[in-house]
This record gives C-alpha cells, structure tokens and sequence, in this order.
C-alpha cells in the first residue's frame, strides 16, 4: 500500500543557561537529528517541535529574565533548522512545561510576552484556523496575550490535534497541566473528527502520563491535573495515538527495537507491557497507544562532548556550563503512515557507544485495528 505521510518528531531540547545568552545558540543535537532525518527519509510532510523548546535558566528565579530579543532570535534560528526538514516548511509546535515559565513574566525592561508563541510560523505552514479548530485561553498574569489551549490540523488528509499546557499553571510548579477546559475541547474534537472510533488521530501534547523507563520501572508522570480526564479523552478511539516528550535522558532510551516507545494502553488505563522487544501488534487488544518522541538532551555530563558553552545563563559573570554541550545520547522518532498501519523508527543522533547515529533501531509496527 503506497505511504500516506512521513513525520518527524523532536522534542526536549532545552536551548538553555548559556545558550540562551544574545546571540542564542540552538543545540547541536537538533541540527544533527534534522539532517540525519531527512537522509535517511527524505522530506517529511510535517515535523513535530514537541515542548521545551526554550527552556530555562539554572535558576528558576532568574528565568524569567530573558529578553524578547533573545526569543525571538532562539525561535529564529530553531525554526530556521527544522522547517529544512519538512515540505512547505510545514512544523507543528506544542508547548513545554519549561517554556510556558521562561521569560514570562517579565521585568522592568522587558515586557511579558508569550514564550510559546510559535502560532505565527504555523499560521504561513498550514494556513490560519477557523475558530472551530482551535481553542484560544488567556493567562490571568498576561491577559493581552494569546495562548492557544488546543488545535487541529489536517495533512494529507490524516489528522493532529496539538494541545498545550494551560498558561494559568506555568507559575504554579514545575510540570504544568493540561486544563479540563482544554481537554474537553480535545475530548470532543476527536468524537467530531473520529465517531466511529477507527480513525488514525494523532494527538502531540508535551506531558506524559504513565511510562517504562528503560530499567523496566513502571513510572506516573502526569502528577498535575486531571489525569482521570486525560485518560477518558482516548477512550473510544483505538487507532489514536498519543505523542509526549517531557521525559528524557539516558533513562528514557531505546537500544536495539523502537517498540518501547509505543504503549498500547488497556482499560484500566495500564500499559499491556512495557514492549520492548516486538515487532508488531499482532494479538494485541488495547483502547489506545502512547508514544514517546524520545528526547534531545540527557542529563549526566558523561553523555555529552566537551563543546560546552561559555557565557552568563543569568549569572552575573561567565561561567562554562557544560550542560550546553552536544549531546553523545539523543534521540527522535520518525513515523509512516500507510492506510493500515503506521511505522514507527527511533533513532539515534549522537555518538554515545550503543546509541551510535548508526545504530537504527528496528522498526516497530502498529496496525490499524
């Protein structure tokens, strides 16, 4: 059966502390995984920017001392590297729970702006949405400003529903959540899109909610919110899928199969397995999967080269933080979908032994119930 569509995910890449001193620097792990991306698949149809695309500060008080300058030069360049990989420039952008906290609030010399704010670029890539398909919220700190809660699209006739943090969380805690406003919106969009269930909907949010890491501990992400409601959103809609970053790092890998990234979730709002040696889905009874982008930076300095960079990261004088060195551990997710089944590749960017760009992980293969 002739491919439908080729997509890119890459998510967590935490441009961050030195990086995000004027002029930005965009993490070399993108770059990397951009390019290795599109020569072994060509262009895709839609690339997936999957939250925690600014960042942060080390320090949480300080992040929201960046200037709009700096943004605007990060976001820039960030989808300067990515649109590259997509026909028509075509990059869907969702919100992480980092970026919804820095620059924020603002200071005496910098007004609030919208961290967020990529809905420019995806307004000249897929064109601007009609009111009906897309769900505006408003921050209680920053009323001016525009958030978009949810949204959805369209590509060669398949479908992706974006869903955002809500703003009035970011200032909050750390993680964030989705609002029941929100995923009510969700919840109803996929009964409007997908009313008999069978449809192949994807929807990319940042948060995950349950998940194996890679020693086998079964782990609950999603610790803000309405998660009970969460769940319900997927339920009568088997060939939804569920694409999340958030959790990343030498923990939250895959070595030899691309399966581990793909939970089947049952009834009970419960893994199957944790599915890291198949191959396909054949046998396998479930209500939905979710999906792990995997990650683009990891967190111990021995999975990263020695090409850290210099500079302030919100102190008062430079430092070396080597947090913004090019990571040897990164990983993204590609995905085809064909009219019964949709194929999933993790793969490799950076030279890490095991997690070589050069190690592919065999493909794993989902089909359509």
């Amino acid at each position: 059966m002739k491919k439908i569509l080729t997509a890119f995910c890459f998510t967590d890449i935490h441009n961050q502390q030195g990086m995000l001193d004027y002029p930005t620097t965009v993490r070399r792990s993108l770059i990397q995984a951009t390019a290795l991306a599109r020569e072994e698949f060509g262009l895709s149809d839609i690339a997936i920017v999957g939250g925690d695309n600014v960042s942060d500060y080390l320090h949480w008080n300080k992040s929201c001392a960046l200037p709009k300058k700096n943004f605007l030069d990060l976001k820039s360049k960030l989808h300067s590297v990515v649109s590259e990989s997509a026909v028509g420039g075509r990059v869907l952008y969702v919100a992480g729970n980092n970026d919804m906290i820095l620059g924020d609030i603002g200071t005496e010399e910098n007004e609030p702006y919208n961290t967020t704010d990529f809905y420019d670029l995806m307004d000249s890539a897929f064109g601007e949405l009609s009111e009906s398909e897309r769900l505006v919220l408003k921050s209680e700190q920053k009323p001016s400003e525009r958030y978009l809660g949810a949204f959805h699209y369209i590509v060669n006739g398949i479908d992706f529903i974006g869903i955002n943090i809500d703003p009035n969380t970011a200032f909050d805690s750390h993680e964030g959540y989705y609002s029941d406003e929100t995923l009510l919106w969700v919840k109803n969009k996929l009964c409007e899109i997908d009313p008999d269930g069978k449809k192949c909907v994807f929807v990319i949010g940042h948060l995950s909610a349950i998940y194996y890491y890679n020693d086998g501990e079964l782990k609950e992400t999603m610790i803000n919110g309405n998660k009970d409601l969460f769940y319900e959103v997927f339920k009568g809609h088997k060939n939804a899928f569920y694409l999340y970053g958030h959790v990343h790092g030498e923990r939250c890998c895959y070595r030899e199969y691309s399966s581990g990234a793909v939970l089947h979730i049952n009834r009970d709002n419960m893994p199957l397995d944790n599915n890291l040696t198949e191959s396909d889905s054949v046998g396998k009874e479930y209500e939905y999967s979710f999906v792990h982008m995997g990650g683009l930076r990891p967190f111990n300095g021995q999975y990263f080269e020695n090409d850290g960079i210099e500079g302030f990261g919100g102190e008062g004088e430079k430092k070396y933080f080597p947090g913004t060195a090019t990571p040897t551990l990164a990983q993204y997710l590609v995905f085809e979908v064909y009219p019964d089944r949709v194929v999933f590749h993790i793969r490799n960017t950076g030279t890490h032994e095991l997690y070589h760009r050069d190690d592919k992980p065999k493909e794993y293969t989902v089909y359509l119930i």
